[in-house]
């Protein structure tokens, strides 16, 4: 009777002995469904023991299917062994160790959290797999990245990286961070106070650790933000130097989390170890790039090294010194080393010396010494004393560098700044030409008593010298545009007629104002050219107006328009101040001026001449300027390809070139060492139906010649390396060109000159500047002959 009690006895006994162990205790029976759940698994799992009871583990847990759970019961299970393990159990977040014994046709559970344990291990591991690591890193962005990973990987982070922080801006620049799967990377600019008020923490030096952006006050605000960025929670360490905060390292959680005291001290220490190797590395590259410099200025100094005596007499030179001396290498006397120097500046270079030696000054002269191929050459000379324990001066060491490049730069420089303070008087200049116009207008229209022609004719005029200025305006703004050919033109058939008469308007108050006379010799044809009908008058006020500023009041200019043959020219010509040389070759060189005189009616070319070569090149002509000297007036000639097929004034003798179009084209060869001329008459020859090829070099040309068996070869006499006869003699000694037809062009048309062209097989001889109507009747007569 007493039996069962005692089992049920025996049984509460026993339960209340598993309920009182610190283990998590549960047993399974044979189909693997709970059987008994002490007060400890409950707690550990979080389940009731009602919610195990007699269910399946598997169903329970379904999670542990095909983890090492289900491995290592079944194990003990079908060997009927005790098993012992230890592993990572994620729906928990946590570590269990575990045992599991056979017992009674199913299993007995013992397990406990060693989640400590084992993290504490990994951060142990973790912190010796990073001693190891640093030491084979060659970049501190590797550091940076390796540490960030191991921290990552350590902490089951989303998210850990490094990154700069700008105080001022509160900005997080972040190059590179490592991510877990699922986060994305935080490389780039953020601004931190868009995420909270944390930034003011990290300010002071703080460690900031927040463990869930939903609850803490500083991140409440941006928690949806921030959790979108895989920042449930996270933890930053300020980097601070000299007391000022300049880098961050973060680690991020996705999900909140209680960083521990022992986690926080695990970032801590890593954060600070990548510091120290990166800084230590910085170093290193820092100090081995210093090295590294010394080692190639001291191997290879584009100086000449020397030394002295205490009393001046040189001891020693380097190998430098000799190769741009070209002196003997036993030589250090100081008479050879006086007798170097450019004789102007011996008595100055040797005087300064002479003054250091006594004074142990530092010894600093520009002066020019003889080069080995005679030139003599600027030289910064420099030379500083060393001294003893005691101050005495032991040795000189100096240096001498090669600075006449550089020397005549800076005086090119001076002058290029020269020419720029008049280039900004000059603007001023530029918008008063359409001025006059309209202050002319103005003055007419407050006189009143004028006709409604008169008066619609004034306003026309203010309406297109305003139209006028507001584009000249928009030039200026654009000058560099304009000089450097960018400028797209509005092309069109313009009547040069038209061009002229509009620049006429312009500067003629000025030209009135200065009591001067424009004479006119305009070609009573009406020639036509392809451009822009605005900058070309901007070309022919600009030449105008430098004119009229040139030349004393009361003077004369003149104003030509002329036609020869597939050009249009316009010459604008003085009795002004004229130019000399120098300035003759530079007058069209942006910035260049002359000399201006007290009342500034003279002085310019520094913007107009410029703007007008640039406007001139892009309508594909040329300008050239000429003067005879100082006082003697100037001329400038613009030449423009005129339009041919158009023209009204075409000679009715000359050969159409046109009319030709519908038979075979004659392959010409063109050579000639003057690009513009060069382009010109290809495009005449071109315009004329013909295939053209040009060369502006004689051996160059001989290689066409080979592959395009040219028909015709206009051969320009003054050519460099050889010259345009010998050029036609090798022509004719080739199989391709020995039945071509050779025309010479050449600036000399006496006859010992024809003769000598005849003589090296050229067939004709035209003197420059060339006949296009001859050079065309020329090709026409060849145009079916036999040997074409």
């Amino acid at each position: 009777m007493h039996g069962p009690n005692e089992k049920q006895v025996k049984l509460d006994n026993a339960e209340t002995i598993l309920d009182s162990i610190t283990d998590a205790f549960f047993s399974l029976n044979e189909n693997w469904e709970f059987s008994y759940v002490n007060r400890q698994t409950e707690s550990t799992l979080g389940r009731q023991a009602s919610e195990l009871l007699g269910k399946s583990l598997w169903d329970v847990y379904p999670g542990t299917v095909g983890s090492e759970f289900e491995m290592m019961y079944r194990k003990a299970a079908q060997e009927r062994i005790a098993v012992t393990f230890s592993s990572y159990y994620p729906d928990h977040d946590r570590w269990y160790e575990v045992n599991v014994y056979p017992a009674h046709g199913g299993l007995s559970v013992y397990f406990r959290n060693v989640t400590d344990r084992e993290q504490q291990a990994m951060r142990r591991s973790a912190s010796i797999m990073l001693t190891d690591t640093l030491g084979s890193l060659t970049t501190p962005d590797e550091i940076t990245f390796k540490a960030s990973q191991i921290l990552g990987e350590t902490l089951a982070a989303s998210r850990v990286g490094y990154g700069t922080i700008n105080p001022v801006a509160e900005t997080l620049t972040v190059t590179r961070d490592w991510n877990a799967p699922g986060a994305e990377t935080l490389a780039g600019v953020l601004n931190l106070r868009d995420f909270g008020s944390f930034i003011d923490d990290l300010k002071a030096g703080k460690l900031v650790w927040i463990n869930d952006v939903e609850k803490d006050h500083r991140t409440k605000g941006a928690a949806s933000a921030l959790k979108q960025r895989s920042a449930g929670s996270f933890v930053n360490v300020p980097i601070v130097e000299q007391g000022r905060l300049v880098a961050v390292v973060f680690v991020n959680s996705a999900q909140a989390r209680n960083w521990s005291n022992e986690e926080l001290a695990f970032i801590k220490d890593v954060a600070e170890r990548a510091r120290t190797a990166s800084e230590r590395l910085r170093n290193e590259v820092a100090l081995k790039e210093s090295e590294a410099k010394f080692r190639t200025i001291a191997n290879a100094m584009p100086q000449m090294v020397w030394s002295a005596l205490p009393d001046g007499h040189h001891d020693y030179y380097n190998q430098r010194w000799y190769d741009f001396t070209g002196l003997d290498q036993t030589t250090t006397a100081a008479d050879d080393w006086k007798n170097i120097f450019h004789p102007d500046d011996r008595a100055r270079a040797w005087e300064l010396w002479q003054q250091c030696l006594i004074t142990g000054e530092q010894y600093e002269i520009q002066y020019r010494l003889r080069h080995n191929s005679g030139e003599y050459r600027w030289t910064l000379g420099r030379s500083l004393p060393i001294r003893d324990d005691t101050g005495k001066i032991i040795r000189w060491m100096g240096t001498c560098t090669d600075i006449h490049d550089q020397k005549l730069a800076e005086e090119r420089l001076k002058e290029a700044d020269a020419r720029k303070d008049e280039f900004l008087a000059m603007l001023a200049h530029e918008l008063r030409n359409p001025l006059a116009p309209i202050g002319a207008a103005a003055q007419l229209l407050q006189m009143g008593a004028l006709d409604e022609a008169r008066v619609r004719q004034t306003s026309q005029i203010i309406g297109r010298q305003v139209h006028h200025m507001t584009s000249l305006v928009d030039d200026l703004l654009d000058v560099s545009r304009v000089t450097r050919g960018l400028v797209k033109l509005d092309r069109a058939q313009i009547d040069i007629g038209h061009v002229v008469a509009d620049a006429i308007e312009q500067v003629t108050p000025l030209i009135r104002a200065r009591h001067q006379h424009l004479g006119l010799q305009l070609t009573p044809e009406a020639p036509l050219v392809i451009g822009d009908k605005k900058r070309l008058v901007q070309v022919i006020v600009n030449l105008l107006n430098n004119a009229a500023k040139y030349t004393r009041e009361g003077g004369q200019l003149l104003l030509k328009t002329e036609v020869r043959d597939a050009h249009v020219l316009i010459q604008v010509t003085d009795n002004g101040i004229g130019m000399a040389p120098e300035l003759v070759s530079r007058a069209f060189d942006l910035f260049v001026q002359a000399e201006r005189t007290s009342d500034r009616s003279s002085g310019g070319l520094g913007l107009g001449l410029a703007l007008v070569k640039s406007l001139v090149d892009l309508h594909r002509g040329t300008v050239s300027c000429e003067s005879a000297g100082l006082g003697k007036g100037s001329t400038f000639t613009v030449c423009l390809p005129r339009l041919l097929a158009l023209d009204r004034g075409t000679d009715s003798a000359a050969p159409d070139p046109s009319s030709h179009k519908s038979t075979a084209p004659l392959r010409i060869l063109v050579v000639d060492d003057n690009v513009d001329a060069a382009s010109m008459l290809s495009m005449l020859l071109e315009s004329s139906g013909h295939e053209v090829v040009v060369e502006y070099g004689p051996h160059a040309a001989l290689e066409r010649a080979k592959v395009e068996a040219p028909q015709v070869c206009i051969l320009d006499i003054g050519l460099p390396e050889m010259d345009g006869n010998e050029l036609a003699q090798r022509l004719r000694a080739m199989p391709q060109t020995a039945h071509s037809v050779l025309i010479a062009v050449t600036g000399y048309g006496q006859d010992s000159d024809r003769g000598q062209t005849l003589a090296a097989g050229f067939d004709h001889h035209l003197v420059k500047p060339v006949d296009t109507k001859k050079l065309l009747a020329i090709l026409a007569s060849y145009w079916s002959g036999p040997d074409v």
